[in-house]
């Protein structure tokens, strides 16, 4: 091994030593036993937060909609209440928020969900809300081409170019751009206009969309025709250009059933959930898809949400919530031993970012990352860059590097408290 290679070895291992486990498991236990948990659909997470919601609740069976909470994590959970079921939740953090479902009905809260206040009607069964980054206009989509945009001052129309299709989702980019798909549909809105503009198999079962930026995202559905329900089974598509998708392989597809959720955290790593239980994920940006979390579910799997690669949860029918995250080595005085993942891993741009990774996210604040810092070191165990650490999450800019390995090291007075490694091309 190159000198280099075992001083980055070294480094690393002070850190890995005290293994951490990490893997699935079902925690649909902890959720109330309802009739509306029968029905599990969406779920959000802000901090140590979640919302999980339900769309029994209708005007006709006379049963009020259920959101399902847990400031813990997904240990407990208590009932918050709508008036109707609910498809579909997104929430700005810990207080505000927005949900929506049964009759199109909008709802809204600024007190974590104590009081959801029905706001708006889309007009028809709404099945997808997404707001992009820092901003106070989102967009809510439904059945029969129901596309709009939504803040506090109410809905406003996006032009939807005639289309009727049921629009079970979107992705949204930034303040001009978003990807919306549903049916036979996929299609970018910009300035509040859909375009017609992109290429993509055949098919008329798509159900979810997931987008990085304008160019980079995923589909997931069933590449069935009109009329021939899950004969195909299982599709994922994935988009690099911004208007051509391409199939991937994965290794549920051709069997009968669907995908019905995406979720991406970057270019390279996703997951996406469906049928008979079915949890996909790949780390090579979809080049290899592996099958997770088998043997806990056969139920129909709705929703995902991803905080990030070391917590991740999946909703699905009859109290179906699987949570993947830490199992073992919880002891470890998690506070000062935080973990790091850098990405994109390898570099080919000018940033790359680090971050703090897995369950510790929740318990580490900012404040007890005053005072630390950043050392990049290269292979020869030179440091080329040190920065104070400034949040949880941080760029760092590596234009000025030759290609090769580096080492991201997080220093507390002195002293290694966690590293990660990537490439720069």
């Amino acid at each position: 091994m190159k000198p280099g290679l075992i001083l980055l070895f070294l480094l690393l291992s002070g850190w890995t030593s005290n293994a951490q486990t990490y893997g699935w498991s079902n925690i649909g236990d902890h959720l109330p036993n309802t009739v509306s948990t029968a029905t599990i659909s969406d779920i959000a997470v802000a901090g140590d937060s979640m919302w999980v919601t339900s769309g029994y609740g209708t005007y006709l069976n006379q049963v009020p909609g259920e959101i399902y909470f847990s400031a813990d994590h997904g240990e407990t959970f208590t009932i918050q209440t709508t008036l109707y079921g609910t498809h579909a939740i997104w929430m700005k953090n810990a207080h505000e928020g927005w949900c929506g479902g049964v009759e199109g009905q909008v709802y809204h809260t600024t007190d974590g969900g104590q009081t959801w206040e029905r706001k708006f009607s889309l007009g028809r069964t709404l099945l997808d809300i997404d707001f992009p980054p820092g901003c106070d206009t989102g967009i809510c989509t439904g059945q029969t081409g129901a596309v709009r945009f939504l803040s506090i001052n109410g809905l406003n129309s996006i032009n939807m170019q005639g289309y009727v299709s049921n629009i079970s989702s979107v992705s949204c980019i930034d303040r001009r751009h978003a990807f919306v798909a549903g049916e036979e549909i996929i299609g970018p809105i910009t300035d509040g206009v859909l375009m017609i503009d992109q290429s993509y198999p055949g098919t008329n079962g798509i159900y979810a969309i997931d987008m990085i930026d304008t160019l980079t995202g995923w589909c997931v559905g069933s590449p069935t025709a009109a009329g021939a329900w899950d004969s195909a089974g299982c599709m994922i598509i994935k988009t690099t250009d911004g208007h051509n998708w391409i199939e991937q392989v994965n290794p549920v597809k051709g069997k009968t059933g669907t995908l019905m959720a995406v979720k991406a955290l970057n270019a390279q790593e996703a997951w996406t959930v469906g049928t008979s239980g079915v949890v996909l994920h790949t780390t090579d940006g979809g080049a290899t898809w592996i099958r997770e979390a088998q043997g806990l579910s056969n139920e129909m799997l709705y929703g995902i949400y991803a905080v990030n690669n070391h917590e991740v949860y999946v909703t699905g029918n009859n109290r179906t919530l699987l949570k993947y995250g830490l199992v073992s080595g919880v002891d470890e005085n998690l506070t000062s031993r935080p973990a790091l993942r850098v990405y994109p891993d390898p570099v080919t741009g000018d940033v790359v970012y680090v971050a703090i990774a897995g369950s510790q996210q929740s318990v580490v604040g900012s404040q007890q990352l005053r005072g630390k810092c950043y050392k990049l070191i290269n292979s020869l165990g030179t440091t080329l860059i040190t920065i104070p650490v400034t949040g949880l999450t941080q760029a760092i800019d590596v234009r000025s590097l030759p290609a090769g390995m580096y080492c991201v090291s997080l220093v507390d007075d002195g002293k290694l408290t966690g590293s990660a490694v990537f490439v720069k091309n």
